[in-house]
């Protein structure tokens, strides 16, 4: 029995030290708590690996024409009241949705961004109705006729004379004796009323955030000046030359999704700003490519959404140039569906429970081997410089 006991000490290759010829130091402390502390983190990092999610993306056919289209936005345009900001959709079947209004909310706001919805508000503008509109345009295009001479309304003094602004047919009339009960047939007090309210406008700017559906084809949705109909199949904006002048198309896009955010979606479009001087204008386009999307989120949720990518050009509008007079300012979003699907699949990693283990004695064994060379090679050293230093005393 004393021989099987001494061949098993024989091989044994983890021999013992006495504790009177072990030598304890500083050095070799602070490795072993360093050591300690690395293999707890690199035991805590191999675990979390261990419970770790992968995603896997595959593409196919979409095959699912059918159904809407749900679109998420939240936008704010510093620089146009939301008595004129308007939005409109269009598809690719000919259907057209005006002045959305289901579901989208707006909120007026100052130029320093707050919020104005408890001021009360006396004029507005873009609700005036079709026979109001039609005077408002006669008035403005009468001012632009070279040698304009706006009429008294029968309160002439002499004969020829001109008033041309409504304080002119105020005192023609104050001159006869006469009361002027109402202002709504004077073509000059039209047009000064409406200056003043896109004056006033323009020191306001909405934000309008909310949720449309439209068809599951190519379209858009856009936000232009004027009021916008259908006719003959064809979507109209009709508009006054102070509205496009004044409609100053300067945004900032807070959020736009197409469906159901899951974890981990990129919009490019989110926190995306646009801003133009105060008295420029111009033509915003975005032309997005919607991905169809189904995310299976691991544990059985599924959520069937979009992503896109987008291209954007802008174009200035110039009054003055005769060329640019057909640049109608606006933020157009022109939309169009990916024929391929993308399939998002979260599953859990393959790693074996074994494989978990043999890579927690790797990380144990590795830390201690490694520490064990640094002790060594750094006792030396020290030991080495006591030896010098001794011997040049």
């Amino acid at each position: 029995m004393s021989g099987v006991g001494s061949f098993l000490k024989s091989i044994d290759v983890f021999p013992k030290t006495l504790d009177e010829f072990k030598e304890r130091t500083f050095s070799g402390a602070t490795i072993s708590v360093v050591s300690v502390i690395s293999i707890v983190a690199l035991i805590i990092g191999e675990f979390n690996y261990y419970h770790g999610i992968d995603r896997v993306d595959e593409l196919y056919v979409d095959t699912r024409p059918e159904g809407l289209l749900d679109i998420y936005l939240n936008i704010t345009f510093p620089n146009v009241a939301c008595d004129v900001l308007t939005l409109d959709v269009m598809d690719g079947f000919g259907e057209s949705q005006v002045n959305v209004e289901h579901n989208i909310h707006k909120r007026r706001l100052d130029r320093q961004g707050n919020d104005l919805n408890s001021v009360q508000k006396e004029t507005r503008i873009g609700h005036e109705t079709d026979e109001e509109v039609a005077q408002v345009k006669d008035a403005l295009e009468k001012k632009k006729e070279e040698n304009y001479c706006g009429s008294c309304y029968g309160a002439e003094s002499v004969e020829g004379q001109c008033c041309n602004t409504c304080d002119d047919v105020k005192n023609a009339y104050r001159t006869k004796g006469w009361a002027l009960s109402t202002h709504t047939h004077v073509e000059q007090c039209v047009r000064e009323r409406v200056e003043r309210q896109v004056r006033a406008n323009s020191e306001e700017g909405c934000n309008l955030w909310g949720s449309l559906q439209v068809n599951k084809v190519q379209g858009n949705f856009h936000f232009a000046p004027g009021k916008s109909f259908q006719h003959a199949g064809n979507h109209i904006h009709d508009f006054l030359p102070f509205e496009v002048d004044h409609f100053n198309a300067s945004h900032i896009i807070h959020n736009l999704g197409f469906g159901v955010q899951y974890p981990g979606i990129v919009n490019p479009l989110d926190r995306r700003i646009k801003l133009l001087e105060k008295d420029q204008s111009g033509l915003f386009q975005y032309f997005i490519k919607v991905v169809p999307t189904l995310f299976d989120h691991y544990g059985g949720n599924k959520i069937s959404t979009n992503q896109y990518s987008v291209t954007e050009f802008f174009k200035l509008r110039n009054p003055q140039d005769q060329g640019q007079q057909g640049v109608i300012p606006g933020v157009f979003f022109i939309f169009d569906l990916s024929p391929i699907m993308v399939h998002i699949r979260e599953q859990k990693r393959h790693t074996s429970t074994m494989h978990f283990f043999t890579n927690l004695c790797a990380i144990v064994g590795g830390v201690f081997t490694v520490a064990g060379i640094v002790d060594r090679l750094l006792f030396s050293g020290l030991r080495g410089i006591s030896k010098l230093s001794l011997g040049k005393q």
